[in-house]
């Protein structure tokens, strides 16, 4: 490799500088933060081929377009090899990666993004992962491939939520006339080494003071349920959030979105030894969120920008929104006042892709894992889930509920008919009293979604 400092044999040097940036504005609740700028999204940069051998310095405009539509201008230029070495901007590469490269390696689990790129983009993956670990700027990486380096970087914030203190990139490339010479990566920064390192030992206490509250001999099923109600408990969901997305909205503020609440889960439930990674994606609602009016019009609804997660529970993957578990539902007395709120939705905890993609639509950095099971369904798992009337699982679901101390419990049906059964059986035939021990019964119907939640 060519040390950074050689130039002999350049005649004139092309410095390009392509910035893909992931901050959100507060009107899309910063949902998006991962799906960067691609190639293909960029306008052909004309003058490239067209080097002047005079050795004048020309410049072209290019258009790089963040995750929100806004478009920010860029400087193509060419410039001189006298000038390369001194030019502050367009310098030579600062730092060679190569010998750090090798010594970085990567298991399976749970850098899964990175078991979905190829050879050569896994080596790029783990000279970007190097750069933005160490924040180091100007770094020549070993890949000249635009698209591949900036899938690869993808990859890695798609596997690192930890890395909270970037939120895009800059890459310089080095022509020799219309031929590539090389090209050097920056990570964009949004805080100095000193606050990163102090901002990570919050994380870290965090992680450590939730992981310490999970009960000794837990499951997986029971992992990924303590870590998803902590996070909803805990937090609230605020669209124009300070760090809204990264894990310090939720580790400092409590206040976070979608980027907050996925990443944390997936921090946290890695921690645990818990397979869980990150999708990109649109769901239904204008910021990814919805009200129950889009949710039971979804296909006529508008969508917008939104992340949730991958786990795998007993062996099998299942997708998981946290974000949308953080919906309050709020009972009302007869007389119109608040009786309580429920902070807690399962809807979307542990469910397989036939479920969620009525609402959700993922366009992922990498390919993910086929979610084909509802095994470890919330209803299923918890004996709340009916394909018919079944007098003793309706007693063995309100004795568990009542026994747990729940505020409520969620009754799901198979089908719209078995809904209607199971209607007309607790209320119109009035067996709810019966199972319940009481004559006084709250009750709030969602049959879009062929569920019942009753108050207890």
């Amino acid at each position: 490799m060519r040390s950074s400092r050689e130039t002999n044999g350049f005649r004139t040097i092309a410095y390009v500088i392509i910035t893909a940036l992931l901050s959100s504005s507060s009107m899309l609740s910063g949902c998006n933060i991962d799906e960067l700028v691609s190639e293909d999204k960029i306008p052909a940069v004309t003058g490239l081929d067209e080097v002047p051998g005079d050795g004048s310095k020309t410049s072209s405009g290019i258009q790089v377009i963040d995750v929100n539509g806004d478009v920010h201008e860029s400087e193509v230029d060419v410039i001189e090899e006298g000038e390369a070495e001194d030019n502050g901007s367009g310098s030579l590469p600062e730092t060679s990666l190569a010998q750090v490269a090798q010594n970085l390696a990567f298991s399976d689990e749970p850098n899964f993004a990175y078991t979905e790129l190829t050879e050569s983009g896994k080596t790029c993956y783990t000279e970007i992962y190097a750069i933005l670990t160490d924040m180091l700027e100007k770094v020549e990486i070993s890949s000249r491939d635009t698209d591949e380096i900036d899938r690869s970087f993808r990859a890695v914030m798609v596997d690192h939520p930890e890395i909270f203190y970037v939120k895009g990139y800059s890459i310089g490339k080095y022509m020799n006339g219309n031929m590539l010479k090389r090209i050097v990566f920056s990570g964009t920064y949004t805080m100095d080494k000193e606050v990163v390192e102090e901002k990570k030992k919050k994380v870290d206490a965090y992680v450590d003071e939730v992981l310490a509250g999970c009960p000794s001999g837990a499951g997986d099923y029971d992992k990924i349920k303590y870590v998803y109600e902590y996070l909803i408990k805990h937090n609230e969901y605020v669209p124009d959030a300070v760090n809204n997305q990264n894990i310090l909205s939720v580790v400092e503020d409590g206040r976070t979105v979608c980027q907050g609440y996925t990443k944390a889960m997936q921090l946290i439930l890695s921690k645990m030894g818990i397979f869980c990674t990150l999708v990109n994606g649109t769901a239904c609602g204008t910021n990814g969120i919805p009200d129950p009016a889009q949710l039971a019009d979804a296909k006529n609804s508008e969508w917008g920008g939104h992340v949730w997660n991958i786990v795998k529970c007993n062996g099998v993957y299942y997708n998981v929104d946290v974000t949308w578990g953080d919906a309050v539902i709020t009972l009302m007395r007869d007389d119109g006042t608040l009786s309580q709120n429920v902070d807690v939705n399962y809807e979307f905890f542990l469910v397989d892709d036939a479920t969620l993609d009525e609402s959700h639509a993922p366009e992922p950095v990498v390919p993910m894992p086929s979610c084909n099971s509802m095994e470890d369904n919330y209803y299923r798992h918890e004996g709340l889930y009916f394909t018919d009337i079944n007098s003793d699982q309706f007693y063995r679901a309100f004795e568990s509920a009542l026994s747990s101390d729940e505020s409520v419990v969620y009754l799901k049906a198979s089908s719209d008919d078995v809904y209607q059964k199971i209607k007309s059986h607790l209320f119109d035939e009035e067996n709810i009293f019966k199972y319940l021990g009481r004559t006084n019964v709250r009750y709030v119907e969602f049959a879009d979604r062929d569920m019942i939640m009753i108050s207890l």
